[in-house]
């Protein structure tokens, strides 16, 4: 295998039949991915020998179809042993995508903007996530807070772990990982359907977007599964605190918009008076002089109910 980390050879090799070129990427890609044994490495990894390859050879072995110019490689060059700064460009980027033939996804590249600049990394040279090294997703007190760019494992119905990412309210499966899967449908066996419905609930949950088009029974799943529980719960996972209430059928209300439509109203202009009292989730509020309530999201609240005094 020597030969794959001359520039010259992988040149040569390049001008030999398609299967020639497809049999000497496979053999590439499994010392890239050091033959997938990864059970005693860190949670972030790229085998020694992937590491001794020349930076030449690396671009030598992309698609020729895949247009890359040297430019577009000065980021990957940049942090060639620094597979931690490739994964976070990649999980933590902007306008990340993945340009492949589906049947050729190896000779591909995962692309993404770095200041102002375009750039991209071989798909075979993207740094493995060892999903059994990370923190899972679980909520303590009906508190779910999550650290912003930051990586975590999601386990699968099937006892399966994958690396996801938290970044500025989206929740879901890293991109690293994701982008160079399996694709699948509804039934695919590697769950990712699975892993879309829960990362969506998840996400408009940590973004105080409405829950429109998931079942009551599907919120109530997802919220079991990381440690929420019917009553009062928050998220936070960077992109600010959103608190609910989850009901027992698996109705959420979003306690922050509740708050914000109470103490929008003009009570007075609707028939109640200054100083009538409305009890909100077990704290009393009464009416100002402007005919508004005065309530905080902030508060302790002891209820799950909201009185409204009569009107006259």
């Amino acid at each position: 295998m020597k030969s794959v980390t001359d520039v010259n050879a992988v040149n040569r090799l390049l001008a030999y039949s398609k299967q020639s070129e497809v049999t000497m990427h496979q053999k590439a890609i499994q010392i890239l991915l050091g033959g997938g044994n990864n059970k005693n490495r860190d949670s972030i990894f790229i085998s020694d020998t992937a590491r001794s390859f020349s930076k030449k050879s690396i671009a030598a072995l992309i698609d020729k179809s895949a247009n890359v110019s040297a430019n577009e490689l000065s980021y990957y060059f940049a942090n060639y042993n620094n597979p931690s700064a490739i994964l976070a460009a990649i999980n933590f980027g902007e306008n990340v995508s993945c340009g492949y033939n589906p049947d050729f996804k190896d000779y591909g590249v995962i692309c993404f903007d770095y200041n102002g600049s375009s750039q991209v990394v071989p798909n075979y040279a993207v740094p493995k996530i060892n999903a059994n090294s990370l923190p899972g997703i679980r909520a303590v007190n009906n508190s779910l807070v999550l650290n912003n760019k930051s990586y975590y494992s999601w386990t699968t119905s099937s006892g399966s772990r994958y690396a996801w990412t938290v970044k500025n309210g989206r929740i879901g499966y890293a991109a690293s990982e994701s982008l160079l899967s399996e694709k699948t449908g509804q039934k695919g066996t590697n769950y990712k359907w699975e892993m879309q419905k829960a990362s969506n609930i998840l996400t408009h949950l940590a973004r105080g977007i409405d829950l429109w088009g998931y079942s009551r029974d599907e919120v109530l799943s997802t919220c079991e599964k990381v440690g929420i529980t019917p009553g009062f719960f928050s998220i936070d996972a960077g992109a600010g605190k959103h608190t609910y209430i989850l009901q027992e059928s698996g109705k959420v209300i979003n306690v922050n918009a509740e708050i914000k439509r109470l103490n929008k109203m003009n009570w007075i202009a609707i028939g109640y008076k200054e100083g009538d009292t409305f009890s909100v989730y077990g704290n009393e509020y009464a009416i100002d002089s402007s005919g508004h309530l005065n309530i905080s999201i902030d508060d302790i609240f002891t209820s799950t109910e909201i009185k409204y005094p009569s009107r006259n």
